[in-house]
């Protein structure tokens, strides 16, 4: 005890010589400063994981239209393959709405794509090979109730030559494209989100320490003062 009074007793006396008197302010001050820095450190880390968030969001997006396009395409060639065995005119019109559906996609799809050349040329074929698709399956349900044999041939012919294969090869691509840049996006938005917490923490502990540093020497020194008058 007496050994640890004495070393308290000679770190004050150092303490008491030079600058370090004065330095009970700025330190403070610094203090006060380092912790402002933390807590706006901590409130651009919050508008990150926002932005990342909705990046995220983007992202998924873009997955459930790349999905749907899929499932819509086989949904063109179910519907006229209907109509062509039952002469049904309401599949005309669940025709119309499925390619109307494929389109509203495609826009959306050239939307989130943005700046981004890759994701717009991928955009830009998987319009011109939806267009063609469009077309065929459009022409097979005119000819389906006049010429249904040529009708049944030329779709069975469709399906034995994978025409739709370019479309499916396209949209795997996107979707794998999409995968990967999720991951991405999460990864980067982690180690940011991290790396952000932790050098608050760090700037946090310093301007605490500083504080109690500036505070004792500022109360040291009033009491010094209150002393020798």
């Amino acid at each position: 005890m007496v050994v640890a009074g004495q070393q308290q007793a000679r770190l004050w006396t150092f303490l008491e010589t030079g600058l370090f008197r004065e330095l009970g302010v700025p330190a403070l001050v610094v203090s006060l400063v380092l912790f402002v820095s933390a807590m706006t450190l901590l409130g651009a880390n919050v508008s990150e994981l926002r932005s990342g968030y909705a990046r995220m969001q983007q992202t998924n997006t873009a997955l459930l239209q790349i999905a749907m396009v899929n499932a819509d395409i086989l949904r063109v060639e179910m519907t006229v393959r209907g109509y062509t065995l039952s002469g049904d005119p309401s599949y005309l019109s669940w025709l119309k709405k499925t390619n109307d559906g494929l389109q509203k996609r495609l826009i959306i799809l050239e939307k989130l794509a943005g700046d981004d050349p890759d994701e717009r040329a991928d955009a830009v074929m998987l319009k011109k090979l939806l267009d063609a698709h469009a077309t065929y399956f459009e022409r097979m349900a005119q000819m389906a109730l006049t010429d249904r044999d040529r009708v049944v041939t030329e779709m069975v012919d469709y399906s034995k030559k994978v025409k739709r294969r370019p479309i499916e090869n396209l949209l795997t691509d996107m979707r794998n494209d999409e995968t990967r840049r999720l991951s991405e996006q999460q990864h980067d938005a982690e180690t940011r989100v991290v790396n952000a917490y932790r050098n608050a923490l760090a700037i946090s502990l310093l301007a605490l320490l500083l504080g109690a540093i500036g505070f004792a020497l500022v109360i040291h020194d009033r009491r010094i003062g209150r002393n020798r008058t």
